[in-house]
């Protein structure tokens, strides 16, 4: 048997799409016509608030969450491409309407034997078709306790932050270093994910820490990743409309006004001086995302490991048009880790070649910059104190 072929770095972009289970199919088919020859897919569910009147004619509105089902479709394009396929998909999609659904654009490189699609990008194109917000962040926040997904996802919609989209997975790795202690830690994850804007991130990300108890043990793992450019679901409210407008209307006609959401900044700055000095964030992270067959993220997270990560969360996903370059199957498992930058290179390292032993030809690696992390950790001596986790 030959040795593989090494993977090859390429410098790409990761396009996010959410949007409601009945939008799918023209997704689906807006990517199949601009010659995406692979994606994923991964079903989902967005929190909403719902206002309705109060009973028996009482004054005044009553509150509560609502869900909705969702599927997010991630595809890798070349970088140049990303601007075009925005445009389409906001155009299947409708996303230019409050409440239709979300998508993004993320840069990182990506490890793998095949290439990116080729996206046909008219000569006469603009920049980009459509407005696009550029300021923008990602909050993931990854929860291990039952309904704690939906007390961040409502943490979020109470500060005004956004529309919050739940997904699920598994837990992996950290469970066997603890022994018989494991039963205490669930596998079972929900995985929150907020765009928000770059300015407000730092702030919305301590206020979630506290106000969701994040800074507690057990209250999970949060991070933050750079968004390129994105157009984001400002609809966090359902209910009779009062106005001619919705509120959710107006901001995104002052969004495209201003050309971004500066204008929403609400923290003096990025290090809040009222920031709780109990709360240690740490810099220079980095998000790992790894895609390979089912059932075999297993020996690729005990890989990681040994490399210096702390752990894996797995979520089961699909992979789109069976017929293409990567073969029949279409399970796939994505897995995402956080790892300090000084420890990246090794484990992205490590990740390939227990790739490269099972199915290296379509396993495929992204990485991204993480600029901030926290999770509540145990401080020597027994005590206990906020700080950083690994991902786990």
């Amino acid at each position: 048997m030959s040795d593989p072929l090494p993977a090859t770095a390429r410098e790409v972009s990761r396009v996010t799409c959410a949007v409601h289970h009945r939008v799918t199919a023209s997704v689906v088919d807006c990517l199949l016509a601009l010659g995406a020859h692979t994606f994923l897919e991964q079903t989902g569910r967005c929190v909403r608030q719902r206002i309705r009147p109060r009973p028996w004619g009482w004054p005044g509105n009553s509150l509560r969450f609502d869900d909705a089902p969702m599927d997010i479709l991630r595809v890798t394009v070349p970088r140049e491409a990303a601007p075009r396929v925005m445009d389409a998909l906001a155009q299947a999609a409708d996303l230019s309407s409050p409440g239709q659904g979300s998508a993004y654009v993320q840069d990182l490189t990506e490890y793998g034997h095949l290439e990116p699609p080729t996206i046909a990008v008219p000569d006469d194109a603009p920049a980009d078709a459509r407005p696009l917000l550029r300021d923008l962040t990602l909050i993931t926040a990854i929860q291990s306790m039952a309904g704690g997904g939906d007390e961040i996802a409502r943490s979020a919609l109470r500060l005004g932050a956004g529309v919050p989209l739940i997904s699920l997975g598994a837990g992996t790795g950290i469970r066997d270093r603890m022994g018989l202690l494991r039963v205490t830690v669930p596998a079972e994850k929900e995985i929150v994910q907020l765009a928000v804007p770059s300015h407000d991130a730092r702030g919305i990300l301590r206020l979630l820490v506290e106000d969701g108890r994040m800074d507690r043990p057990g209250g999970g793992f949060v991070y933050l990743t750079p968004v390129r450019s994105g157009i984001i679901d400002a609809r966090m409210r359902l209910g009779p409309q009062e106005h001619a407008a919705s509120i959710e209307q107006i901001i995104a006609a002052v969004d495209d006004l201003k050309a971004g959401t500066a204008w929403r900044r609400r923290f003096a700055g990025p290090d809040d001086a009222a920031t709780d000095i109990t709360l240690r964030f740490l810099r220079r992270q980095r998000e790992i995302t790894f895609i390979c067959e089912e059932g075999r993220s297993d020996a690729v997270v005990q890989a990681a490991m040994a490399a210096g990560a702390g752990g894996a969360t797995v979520s089961a996903v699909r992979r789109l048009r069976a017929g293409d370059a990567e073969g029949g199957i279409a399970a796939r498992e994505r897995g995402v880790l956080v790892v300090p930058a000084a420890v990246a290179d090794a484990v992205t390292a490590a990740i390939l070649n227990a790739a490269a032993e099972t199915d290296g030809s379509t396993c495929r690696v992204q990485t991204l910059e993480a600029p901030l992390a926290f999770a509540h950790q145990r401080a020597r001596g027994g005590g206990e104190r906020a700080s950083v986790g690994n991902g786990r």
